[in-house]
């Protein structure tokens, strides 16, 4: 596969898994984010509907599990499209 094509790729790639780590904090901080204006619940937990609150709940699994590929994308880079890290 020609260079430039694997950079290409290689973009593509890592915009869709940054676009969905962008997403779902956006969804995790603004809009099912505490009303008062921290970004973590702390007390008022026990005020919001449960359903608010399951809403956060897996959007922050969704942050976590796309961070965590972004992760795991970065460290196969190398082997995946043999890019050299100098």
């Amino acid at each position: 596969m020609p260079k430039p094509l694997k950079i290409v790729l290689d973009i593509a790639v890592q915009f869709f898994i940054i676009t969905g780590f962008l997403y779902a904090a956006y969804q995790l901080f603004v809009v099912f984010g505490n009303k008062e204006g921290s970004a973590v619940l702390f007390n008022s937990a026990a005020t919001i509907p449960f359903e608010q609150l399951v809403a956060r709940r897996l959007y922050a699994l969704e942050f976590w599990l796309i961070f965590t590929c972004y992760i795991v994308y970065l460290g196969f880079r190398k082997m995946l499209w043999g890019f050299d890290e100098s």
